[in-house]
């Protein structure tokens, strides 16, 4: 061969590699990291004239199969995750050189199963590393090439594995960013609910969604004996688990609760605190596990000062990452939420010790009722039931219904007031008396109107004797200055007053009680309360006093037939 040969031949080859190096520069300039594997790994399968390729990158102590090219029988194998230490690729990332095999099949590192899985006859390989700073971030497998190619095709790979890295971390860190993006939505929507049943379903299928798991669960620690008790899950172990309790200490989340620390394991089969018991119980296969405490501060009044100290409540946990494995993103966006949960749970339950309080204080008002006129015990609590009842087959907003029930319940809390005398009557009262009955609403006024906590019931307590042709009292208000409230506790209280016992006279039977009521539609009740009524007895939802305690007479008429007998007015 001439010299004039040689450089001719030279040249050629050094426009070869321009081109390809050109190629591979417009890969890696216009492609994100799932294209930019693809095409560089046909490139280098195209330049070794392989049959086939295959490409890994390297995730701490795994390698995941991310590409396969020329054999779609090798498709599944995508995703894939292996130790990274097995087969040829694993020979690959120990030597970080290039390995040539002329017959795989006779190399006792090769994988049979990945053999088995390809559909062509795979004979030599071509096994290249993608070298960043003399660490191996992946590996390219090329089956069966034609052309033996090594220092262009190691050029290009190790070009390439900048480009990889590159890709790799501009994902990651738009996941990150999408992801804490999505934490701080999910934490709005946390704390936009206070009831706690809401607030736990909340947290347990957000963190499952936010860390990609296959399920997530929710322990809380019940005080008195330290054991865990499930209070949800999500995913595919929603459907099995009926009702769990670790006792203390016991099973990875046991681990948690008690000592504080964040536990992250890949291979619970590996680890001797993983609990199997659950998984026999469920039927689900837990394979790995990111578990969080979730700590709240408890507030202690002394005399001097107040001491916040903080607790251990429960733990957090999501089963089986879909895709690769936990890691620390992982757990510092588990923590986050689960301190945040761990606040907006502790303020949760600070709000229903203070409701129980608000209602018990309320109970004990509506008792007071009740001890100052006896003729009329229980009938706030019934009241309450039939106006809830009525709020209900109207499809109301429960948050109408809360105040409603309560309003309802001290509707007459003003009779509290009145004389005894008057109050105590067992006989038709005289027009003086009676003037001084229909004061009780304006005392009601009076005793609760400057709680703040009370506004909204307010309305009730002043107007469910108010009527809508304007006769009622204390204000004689019409039709259109009625609050729904007002209109709905006139029925109920009107239906309890007609069909309640007393000393002096049996109630009426349910159905000529709605006769009345019906009478008296659109001109003193309203008439769609009083068939929400009606609907609400006929489903069973409530029973008037001479049911509960006549347990032979379930007998509803069934008759929506609207009658025109005028209605006595009633106190």
């Amino acid at each position: 061969m001439t010299s004039q040969t040689v450089v001719q031949n030279s040249a050629f080859e050094l426009e070869q590699v321009l081109v390809v190096i050109e190629r591979a520069d417009a890969i890696a300039s216009s492609m994100t990291l799932d294209p930019l594997l693809d095409r560089m790994l046909a490139l280098l399968i195209e330049i070794a004239g392989g049959e086939a390729g295959t490409l890994y990158l390297v995730d701490d102590d795994e390698i995941v199969f991310q590409v396969v090219h020329g054999d779609p029988a090798s498709q599944h194998l995508v995703g894939m995750r292996l130790p990274i230490n097995i087969g040829l690729v694993g020979a690959t990332i120990r030597a970080a050189q290039p390995l040539w095999i002329e017959d795989i099949n006779a190399d006792p590192r090769w994988d049979r199963r990945l053999g088995e899985a390809n559909s062509l006859q795979l004979r030599s390989l071509l096994s290249l590393p993608l070298l960043l700073e003399e660490q191996v971030v992946g590996v390219i497998q090329i089956f069966n090439p034609q052309r033996s190619e090594p220092r262009l095709l190691k050029l290009l790979g190790n070009r390439m594995a900048a480009e990889v890295e590159k890709a790799r971390l501009l994902k990651k860190s738009q996941q990150r960013e999408s992801r804490l993006s999505a934490l701080v939505e999910i934490v709005g929507h946390i704390g936009s609910t206070l009831d706690r049943k809401t607030l736990l379903n909340l947290i347990i299928d957000y963190a499952r969604i936010l860390l990609d798991a296959e399920a997530s669960s929710l322990f809380l620690t019940e005080p008195e004996t330290g054991d865990l008790i499930l209070q949800h899950s999500t995913g595919h172990l929603h459907e099995r688990v009926q009702s769990v309790r670790l006792a203390k200490g016991r099973g990875i989340a046991g681990y948690v609760a008690e000592t504080g620390e964040t536990i992250c394991v890949g291979d619970v089969k590996r680890d001797q605190r993983h609990d199997g018991s659950v998984d026999q119980m469920t039927g689900f296969d837990t394979r790995s596990i990111l578990a969080v405490p979730l700590r709240t501060r408890c507030i202690t009044f002394g005399r001097e000062r107040a001491q916040s100290e903080e607790h251990l409540i429960g733990c957090i946990e999501v089963l089986n990452k879909r895709d690769g494995r936990f890691d620390d993103d992982d757990k510092l966006l588990l923590q986050t939420l689960a301190r945040q949960a761990a606040t907006v749970l502790e303020i949760a339950d600070l709000y229903a010790d203070v409701n129980e309080l608000f209602l018990d204080v309320i109970q004990a008002l509506t008792a007071a009722i009740d001890a100052k006129d006896p003729y009329t015990e229980g009938h706030s609590k019934r009241v309450s039931e039939f106006a809830v009842a009525i709020a209900e087959e109207l499809e109301l907003e429960p948050s109408f219904i809360h105040h409603l029930r309560i309003g309802a319940i001290l509707h007459d809390v003003g009779k509290i007031g009145i004389s005894d005398g008057v109050l105590k009557k067992p006989g038709r009262l005289t027009d003086d008396e009676f003037g001084e009955m229909k004061s009780h609403p304006e005392i009601g006024e009076r005793i609760l109107g400057h709680i703040r906590m009370l506004q909204t019931e307010l309305p009730v307590i002043i107007q469910h004797h108010e009527r809508l042709d304007g006769s009622g009292y204390p204000y004689g208000l019409a039709k259109g200055q009625i609050s729904l409230g007002g209109r709905i506790v006139a029925v109920a209280d009107a239906f309890d007053a007609m069909t309640s016992d007393r000393p002096y006279r049996r109630g009426l039977p349910i159905e000529e009680a709605f006769r009345r009521l019906r009478a008296g539609a659109d001109t003193e009740f309203d008439a769609v309360c009083v068939e929400a009524l009606w609907q609400a007895l006929n489903r069973g939802r409530v029973r008037p006093q001479r049911l509960r305690d006549d347990i032979g007479d379930h007998r509803i008429i069934n008759d929506a037939t609207p009658f025109r007998t005028p209605l006595t007015p009633s106190a």
